[in-house]
C-alpha cells in the first residue's frame, strides 16, 4: 500500500466511512452472509477493482461489495497480498483462486466462506487469518460433506500441521467470532492468536497496519492480541 498515492487512499477511506453494507442502508455494523446458491459469479474484474498481484504468497478472499460496490477491503490489495474479484460471492471455486502455494490464506467478513472451504477442500497454507466473521453460521454444509462448524474445520486444518497457526480478529461491535475464539481452550490452543478492534464490522479493513496482519499474522500485535495457552 505504501506506493498509493495519498489522494486516492484519502478518497478510499472516506468511501468506506460513508458506505453501508452494499445495499445503501448506511449499516456499518450489519452481520454479512452469503447465499451458496447464487448462481452467476460476480462480474467484477481486477481492472474493476484493486486486486494486487495474483501470484502473490497471501490471499484475502472478501466480503460483500460494500464501499460504493468496491469492497473497503480493496485498499489492502499489494504486490504481496492478492483479493480475488469475488465479492460477495464466496461459494463455487473462489476458494481456488490466488497462488497454489499460498504462506497465509485470509478471509473477511463472508469471505470467511471461501477461507473455510480452501483450509477444508485444499489444506494448504502455514496460517491462516478470519478477519471479522460477522456471522453466526453455526452448523452449515461450508464442503458438500455435511453440516460442520467453521471452528472445527480450522481445528482440523491446524492439528494437520503442528506449524501451522491461525489468527482471529474480530470486532468487539460485531458477532460469529465466539466459536473461533473458543479455540483457545482445546488442544490447538497455542496456536491460535485472537486480537480484537474496535472499529464497526465495514470499517475493519481500515485498522492500522492491518495489512501486516495479512501478510506476517504471527508477528502482527495490535496490543490487545493473545495467544491461547
Amino acid at each position: 500500500m505504501r506506493w498509493m498515492p495519498i489522494v486516492a487512499l484519502a478518497a478510499g477511506l472516506a468511501g468506506c466511512a460513508e458506505a453501508g453494507d452494499g445495499d445503501g442502508d448506511g449499516d456499518l455494523d450489519e452481520p454479512q452472509d452469503a447465499d451458496p446458491e447464487a448462481g452467476e459469479l460476480s462480474a467484477a474484474t481486477c481492472a474493476m477493482v484493486r486486486c494486487g498481484n495474483p501470484d502473490a504468497p497471501n490471499i484475502l478472499f472478501p466480503g460483500n461489495p460494500a464501499c460504493n460496490g468496491g469492497g473497503c477491503e480493496r485498499l489492502l490489495a499489494s504486490q504481496d497480498l492478492f483479493i480475488p474479484p469475488r465479492n460477495g460471492l464466496p461459494w463455487q471455486d473462489t476458494y481456488e483462486l490466488g497462488t497454489a502455494s499460498p504462506d497465509t490464506v485470509s478471509g473477511y467478513s463472508s469471505g470467511r466462506i471461501a477461507l473455510l472451504r480452501r483450509l477444508a477442500l485444499v489444506g494448504d497454507a502455514a496460517h491462516a487469518v478470519l478477519l471479522d466473521p460477522s456471522w453466526p453460521d453455526g452448523l452449515r454444509d461450508f464442503t458438500g460433506r455435511g453440516p460442520e462448524r467453521g471452528e472445527d474445520i480450522v481445528k482440523a486444518w491446524l492439528l494437520a500441521d503442528p506449524a501451522r497457526t491461525f489468527l482471529l480478529i474480530y470486532s468487539t461491535r460485531s458477532i460469529g467470532w465466539s466459536g473461533y475464539a473458543a479455540l483457545q481452550g482445546t488442544e490447538v490452543a497455542a496456536r491460535v492468536k485472537v486480537c480484537a478492534v474496535d472499529k464497526p464490522h465495514l470499517l475493519v479493513p481500515t485498522v492500522p497496519d492491518l495489512h501486516d496482519a495479512l501478510v506476517d499474522p504471527d508477528g502482527w500485535d495490535n496490543g490487545t492480541c493473545h495467544w491461547g495457552m
